[in-house]
């Protein structure tokens, strides 16, 4: 038997008790995508509360609906054996999902995207087929090779003690897509073209907010899949200059003593985890 997840952009089939829905089916249908790693596209195993749950392939929710698979019903969906499921998107997972889990589902949905982006040659155009022993899009024409592709980003934790009082700060940001909700973040951008994970530290802390900073403490990684990132978080000290925002990104940005943050980011992403790294390396220092 095959089990298989279903997505649909960001979101994922769960039951009423918003547990991730698996499909049970005797064959793989074509457009299901083997979740397992390496060339052997073996069957995966994930855990979620403490629980071992056979996932082995993920599919397109449109997909699945075509086949008969699954189909709408009222504001939500049912299968032949299952009733009530609901898409719930990824962030909504972030608290109640383990990290195992969440790195599993963050690799369903990239792989899903990948899928559908690349059905088509980019370079010309011809229906692309699926390589029978490895994660690949294959033209049949002109024999290009597509590959799921991650896109690195930095994200990280600038510290520093306050010139006044010499109080432990941090710098957080409000970005401007989250003016209105008052969410204070960490400052993270994408690593450009011939970048090294460092430079591309550097680089976004002074294009947002105007500073300079000392050398880099690797911290941790955590896939994201928004679009299709690995998010490689680090801890710096604030080394030189004053705060300049950069508009377009960033609606405020301040150093914050330890004990008096704004609201912060939720728990479940790599920022949440690495301020809390922060505070707790603070606590132990006092």
């Amino acid at each position: 038997m095959v089990t298989i997840w279903l997505i649909c952009g960001d979101g994922i089939i769960c039951t009423a008790s918003g547990v991730p829905f698996v499909l049970t089916t005797q064959y793989a249908p074509s457009s299901a995508i083997c979740l397992a790693f390496g060339e052997t596209h073996q069957a995966t195993t994930i855990s979620h509360d403490n629980k071992d749950c056979p996932v082995s392939h993920v599919m397109d929710l449109q997909d699945a609906c075509q086949l008969g698979l699954i189909a709408r019903y009222g504001n939500g969906y049912d299968s032949k054996y299952e009733q009530n499921l609901q898409l719930i998107s990824f962030r909504q997972l972030l608290n109640t999902a383990n990290k195992n889990l969440l790195n599993q589902l963050a690799r369903a949905i990239m792989l899903n995207r990948w899928n559908i982006d690349h059905r088509f040659c980019s370079r010309c155009g011809v229906a692309t087929t699926a390589h029978q022993h490895e994660h690949a899009k294959i033209c049949p024409k002109c024999r290009h090779h597509a590959y799921p592709r991650v896109q690195p980003c930095i994200i990280v934790a600038i510290t520093r003690h306050n010139p006044t009082t010499n109080q432990p700060q941090l710098l957080l940001a409000c970005h401007t897509r989250h003016k209105d909700s008052g969410v204070y973040g960490l400052i993270a951008g994408f690593v450009e073209a011939g970048e090294t994970l460092e430079m591309a530290t550097h680089r976004e802390v002074f294009e947002e907010v105007g500073l300079q900073i000392g050398s880099l403490s690797y911290f941790g990684s955590q896939s994201w899949p928004y679009p299709s990132n690995l998010m490689v978080g680090f801890v710096a000290n604030y080394a030189a200059g004053e705060i300049c925002i950069e508009p377009n990104e960033i609606f405020d940005a301040q150093f914050f003593d330890i004990d008096k943050l704004p609201k912060i980011v939720s728990a479940g992403t790599i920022s949440h985890d690495l301020i809390m790294h922060v505070l707790n390396q603070f606590s132990a220092e006092s």
